[in-house]
């Protein structure tokens, strides 16, 4: 069984109230943006969504900080994962991207002379669009991926600051996109991770995210550490998917190597068998940046996990192998 999320409210605050908690779907109007005083300064979002298939890893994302607008996309060949194919733009105040009302209403796009990024809630479906260029190759084409169970959770980060984000992992996908000159089959895996926050100035996390089929089975998983914690240090969006099921899991111990790019990371739960993973990168997006209000810096590997994820005691641990995906440590002034 499932661990049976409540179904969330309508709206993310009413009448002043703020709905904070753990939900199996998605709320329909995450309003955080009124409560902004100074607008869209103070308001972060983004969008990340990975597809991971038999021959490639393909991820992408948009978010906007208010005062700039930052997108990449990469892909990986798995038959030679240790290049990235990619590209990344900044765009001072947010020029270029519009941002949808919520993650299953509207769309969100990224569009930047002739590099376009588009994902679009149609028919209880996301709806992805790529006409990029990487460099120097064309990569262009579409595919779909309808929702599995959600963890949606809207969590007080302090006083005055809550932060929404929706999370969903190993849902089938269908479609195709053309990658120097050749087709390929865009049926696969995808993962979303869509946020709105009012977040604090000084925000760090720790992340990690695979799908994959495992036994015969779809899985995802979704870790993080630092950014949407409890009073007692757990994380509040851990979970993992099965075959579309939301399991909620505990909080976990990220170890963090010398370095993360390179060496092995482990991933443990502080307090039962839940997660045991070992993480192998091969290779991995970092950024430096300093621009005067914005200060960003992380390493987002890619690779492959090995080891073992429990979704409830009641059920036996599925033994991971080669699931490919991120982890990514993070730290920013925004």
């Amino acid at each position: 069984m499932s661990t049976g999320l409540p179904p969330p409210p309508v709206r993310a605050v009413e009448a002043g109230r703020i709905h904070f908690g753990r939900y199996g779907a998605p709320i329909a109007d995450p309003n955080l943006r009124a409560r902004a005083p100074f607008g869209r300064f103070r308001l972060k979002e983004w969008h990340y969504t990975s597809l991971v298939t038999e021959r490639f890893f393909f991820a992408f994302a948009v978010v906007q900080l208010g005062y700039v607008a930052n997108a990449f996309c990469y892909l990986v060949d798995r038959a030679d994962a240790t290049k990235l194919h990619g590209f990344e733009a900044l765009s001072p105040l947010g020029i270029g991207l519009s941002f949808a009302e919520s993650s299953v209403a509207g769309t969100t796009r990224w569009q930047h002379r002739r590099q376009l990024l588009e994902i679009a809630w149609r028919n209880g479906a996301w709806q992805v669009t790529v006409d990029v260029q990487l460099q120097g190759e064309r990569l262009h084409g579409a595919f779909a991926f309808a929702p599995a169970e959600a963890l949606a959770l809207l969590h007080p980060l302090a006083p005055g600051r809550p932060a929404y984000t929706h999370k969903e992992a190993a849902c089938p996908a269908t479609g195709s996109l053309t990658w120097r000159g050749e087709s390929l089959a865009a049926d696969g895996l995808a993962t979303i991770d869509w946020t709105r926050s009012l977040a604090l100035r000084e925000t760090s996390w720790k992340w990690a995210s695979f799908a994959a089929m495992v036994g015969g089975r779809r899985v995802g998983l979704n870790l993080s550490a630092e950014v949407y914690d409890d009073a007692s240090g757990q994380s509040r969006e851990n979970a993992v998917w099965l075959d579309g099921k939301v399991f909620v899991l505990g909080g976990v111990r990220f170890s963090v190597p010398p370095e993360p790019s390179a060496e092995p990371w482990t991933l443990r739960s502080m307090h039962d068998d839940a997660v045991d993973l070992r993480f192998q990168p091969l290779g991995a997006r970092a950024q430096s940046l300093d621009l005067w209000l914005l200060r960003s810096r992380f390493v987002q590997p890619y690779g492959t996990f090995t080891g073992t994820v429990r979704p409830s005691p009641d059920l036996p641990a599925l033994n991971v192998d080669g699931a490919f995906g991120v982890v990514e440590d993070h730290q920013s002034r925004w």
